[in-house]
């Protein structure tokens, strides 16, 4: 049986997974069990590395999830996906040569297969704190949690529920035509032409948006 993803794409480093995962830090869950049809989408930190690492996270009460992890620790998927695109075979130094070519489309990405675990509610602030400190220190700001009123912060933090996933598997996804190095100049020169404003947040804002 042929490995799939085929080996050329796929590692299951976990380091590498790990620092793509800090990277993207938007990730899908996914209940092994199958019990919910739809995947759940939330951001996460990592909070600890020691030959592994701890993805912290929360959602909001009314999630579906917090029902199942009332019950104990939840066996789910988190599938970071980082990047992705079209490549035209019109790029391929084979292209004028005999016209064997054909698109394909690129992606990066990485999944881990562990537990998830709801947070004791007295560690929710602790998480919250970090989380807020990782994400605005991404984003070059300095919004911290305590600036907002305690009283407003303490009824926010009654509307979620902090989760953490410990991860025992992972796999790194990287279609980026290694089958193709002699093409890779020519494809990375597409890749910085592409008009993909689909990805971009303030697309999906501004549209239709007349304020």
């Amino acid at each position: 049986m042929k490995r799939y993803p085929p080996e050329l794409f796929s590692s299951e480093e976990l380091q590498e997974a790990i620092e793509m995962a800090e990277q993207v830090k938007f990730a899908s869950i996914h209940p092994l069990d199958g019990t919910l049809c739809d995947p759940v989408f939330a951001p996460f930190v990592c909070t600890n590395r020691n030959n592994s690492a701890i993805f912290s996270g929360h959602l909001v009460r009314s999630n579906p999830l917090l029902e199942m992890l009332s019950h104990g620790p939840l066996a789910c998927r988190l599938v970071f996906q980082a990047a992705d695109g079209y490549i035209s075979p019109s790029v391929y130094a084979e292209k004028p040569k005999s016209g064997k070519v054909v698109p394909t489309w690129n992606y990066v990405a990485c999944q881990f297969q562990g537990t998830l675990e709801k947070v004791p509610d007295h560690g929710l602030l602790n998480l919250l704190a970090h989380q807020v400190s990782v994400f605005e220190q991404a984003q070059g700001s300095e919004w911290k949690l305590e600036d907002a009123p305690a009283d407003y912060l303490e009824q926010m933090a009654s509307a979620v529920f902090g989760i953490h996933f410990s991860p025992e598997r992972c796999r790194v996804h990287k279609k980026i035509s290694q089958n193709r190095p002699s093409d890779r100049r020519a494809v990375i020169a597409w890749t910085k032409t592409l008009h993909t404003p689909f990805k971009a947040l303030a697309h999906w804002m501004n549209n239709g948006d007349d304020g």
